[in-house]
């Protein structure tokens, strides 16, 4: 197994090494990328794996373990591959009907499948022996459609299934690993399809061309939008709150807020059959009409390229298709109408950057402004799963406690060994969905989440066994502002000041202040508007400094010494230089803001702390949306994610700060949203590298 991974990683380092010799910086033109770009992502290699068969479920059981089922001839088969979908070998028969769907829970000897019939069967050793659970209901589908297409494992361990009845596509919901089960009702107006996993919740679509929605793990579904009048089966997410999907005409639909709401964006040949997402952008989308293409988009969904038909059979198509990630490669596994498996596999980094030079975001920092990255670097670790989108990083007594949005989990390193961090604990709580920003006061740690509007607070005395104690929601969905309306962006950042907390709410551009005298029992006691957005927010000396964004482009100044009775004293607003403020830091009588939007750096005279004055300005070309900002000593390091690079800035003369140099690395990729420092020590959270890093400054400052 270990030589199989090792011949995996060669590939991927191989695939690495292709890269177009084109122009970064401004967009390729489309012939430039379909002569250089396109043919590595036609390189597919491809198995039989089971002759006329028809593979339309496929899904990760755990790292390199993959399953997948038949239809159609030689229905009911199940498929196992152990080195990520190189080899197949068989592995049980345990149904003599269409297999549509397969349910994986993270333990490979336990899975579920469904059946065109709405069965559900079950194994508890890995595809041995097998039970059938539940017949859900009969099919009552008028159109000739299987009766179920299906099923889905949570990650609160709760079992949904769909049905396809023409009269409104029903949900069961089973809380007990499918030994009873609840009959959510019709949630469609007619049959349901596809389930998606969305960050913050699930998505369903089906027959009646709508996006249902559900927040509390497939309990309740709420009616997003009507996107046709046509049939959606494709569905993919990418992270980064980025869905598509298609609908059986050729419409390609986007959404960029977690599937709350949704444009189109292209028309293509022939009807979605499904996405596979690659990554940074990029996606497969096959077709089972017309043509039967398999199309690639490289910007979102923005601009499609034809990559022709499979390399496979006459008149195949992509049937259902999975990504598999490994710290540094991306695999995709597509199932055909044929009985084929195709398999793509490419190395990280050179996905992101092909993505970047083919949309014209790509630039590279001019060797002399920079310093070796990798040479600085003490230790790391990288975790597709417990490090997914991380947002934040704060720390304690050598622990790191680190939100993440897109696994709604709060990961935990032990970092005491800076060679050698370790992952101790995932912190997972439904009331935690969207984990965005966390919180420490003593051996208390507070945890923020957007979507639920809920402060949940947990002692961490054993970091590697935190116990919740209790929990708060405050505010909710809404909207204050006249130009800016959201029920997506809501609770943001929470800072804590002696005895109380500060939450920013950025759909209602509003700051709630709470009491934690009691961690047991916390208490809003005040809250006020902001009139420009609420992001970041930082206090000092009883004066509270907010970042505005989200929409905002202002710093804003708080009188907080009444906390019942807060007073906005100073708004510096600049919709140019200001726009997207999202991060602030103090040094002595300076403070220092950061607007991703803008692309500047600040430095405010703060010697009258309710009026600051400002002193100056960077902005720089490099300096592409910068969005946290750590100080030490005479230092600010400000992380840019656009072109994931680390700015070390010289503070010493607060009045005219000077951009030092640059450290720019594909580690760092989209690393914006982690950064900390404790000593010496520098630590970075990766967005899109799903990475914990540890730097050494003393290192740093002797290159």
């Amino acid at each position: 197994m270990k030589e199989m991974i090792k011949r995996i990683g060669l590939l991927v380092a191989l695939l690495g090494c292709l890269e177009a010799n084109v122009s970064a910086q401004q967009p390729l033109d489309s012939t430039v990328v379909s002569e250089t770009i396109l043919p590595h992502f036609k390189k597919w290699t491809v198995n039989e794996i089971v002759k006329g068969g028809r593979i339309d479920a496929i899904r990760q059981l755990e790292d390199g373990v993959i399953l997948c089922a038949t239809r159609g001839a030689n229905r009911g088969q199940l498929f196992i591959s152990e080195n990520y979908g190189i080899t197949w070998r068989f592995l049980a028969k345990p149904t003599d009907h269409d297999i549509t769907c397969i349910a994986e829970t993270g333990n490979r000897d336990e899975f579920y499948v469904l059946t065109g019939y709405a069965e559900v069967f079950r194994t508890l050793d890995g595809g041995r022996n097998w039970s059938l659970v539940k017949t859900l209901t009969e099919n009552k589908n008028k159109d000739g459609y299987a009766a179920a297409y299906a099923i889905m494992y949570t990650s609160n361990g709760t079992l949904l299934v769909t049905d396809t009845d023409s009269n409104g596509g029903h949900i069961y919901r089973s809380t007990d690993k499918g030994e009873t089960w609840t009959d959510k009702g019709a949630v469609g107006k007619k049959g349901l399809y596809r389930l998606e996993k969305v960050g913050n919740g699930l998505v369903v679509n089906g027959w009646d061309g709508a996006i249902y929605k559900s927040i509390d793990d497939g309990e309740t579904w709420n009616h997003v939008q009507q996107l046709t009048d046509t049939a959606l089966f494709a569905t993919t997410y990418s992270g980064l709150a980025r869905l598509l999907q298609g609908d059986q005409a050729g419409n390609v639909y986007r959404s960029t807020n977690l599937g709350d709401a949704w444009e189109k964006c292209a028309k293509l040949e022939g009807a979605a059959d499904d996405f596979v997402d690659i990554g940074y952008g990029a996606t497969y989308y096959g077709t089972y009409t017309d043509s039967k293409c398999v199309y690639l988009t490289l910007n979102g969904g923005t601009s499609w390229w034809s990559l022709g038909t499979l390399p496979t059979v006459e008149g195949d198509w992509l049937d259902h298709g999975i990504t598999v990630e490994t710290p540094d490669s991306i695999i995709t596994l597509s199932g055909t109408n044929k009985g084929f498996m195709v398999r793509s596999a490419f190395a990280k980094a050179f996905v992101q950057e092909t993505v970047a030079k083919v949309n014209g975001n790509y630039r590279e920092i001019d060797a002399a402004r920079k310093i070796p990255f990798q040479s600085a670097i003490v230790g790391s670790l990288v975790d597709v799963t417990e490090l997914n989108e991380p947002e934040d990083i704060v720390t304690h007594n050598g622990f790191a406690y680190i939100p993440c949005r897109d696994g709604n989990n709060v990961a935990i390193i032990d970092y005491r060994n800076p060679q050698k961090p370790v992952l101790v604990h995932s912190l997972r709580d439904p009331d935690i969905l969207d984990a965005f920003s966390v919180a420490l006061k003593g051996d208390y740690l507070y945890v923020l989440s957007m979507t639920n509007c809920r402060i949940s607070v947990y002692d961490v005395r054993d970091p590697n066994h935190p116990a919740k104690i209790s929990a708060i929601t405050v505010g909710g969905p809404g909207s204050y502002l006249d130009y800016y309306h959201s029920n997506y962006t809501r609770l943001r950042k929470i800072w804590i000041d002696g005895d109380y907390a500060y939450i920013t709410h950025s759909s209602e551009s509003k700051v709630y202040i709470l009491d934690i005298r009691k961690p047991e029992r916390p208490e809003i006691i005040s809250s006020f508007h902001t009139g420009d957005g609420a992001f970041a927010a930082l206090v000092h000396n009883e004066v509270l400094y907010l970042a505005a964004y989200g929409p905002g482009s202002s710093l804003i100044t708080v009188d907080v010494r009444d906390k019942v009775h807060p007073v906005i004293s100073s708004k510096i607003h600049d919709p140019d230089l200001l726009k997207g403020t999202c991060a602030l830091a103090i040094k002595d009588d300076a403070l220092y803001v950061v607007a991703y939007n803008a692309g500047t750096f600040w430095s405010f005279d703060i010697a009258e702390p309710l009026s600051p004055k400002i002193s100056d300005y960077i902005r720089d070309p490099d300096m592409r949306g910068p969005g946290r900002i750590a100080i030490k000593d005479d230092n600010a390091y400000v992380l840019n994610s656009i072109n994931h690079s680390l700015a070390i800035i010289d503070i010493k003369d607060a009045d005219k700060p000077v951009i030092r140099s640059y450290m720019q690395d594909k580690s760092l990729f989209r690393v914006v949203y982690g950064i900390s420092i404790d000593g010496d020590l520098l630590l970075l959270a990766g967005r899109d590298a799903s990475n914990f890093v540890v730097i050494d400054l003393k290192q740093v400052a002797s290159l």
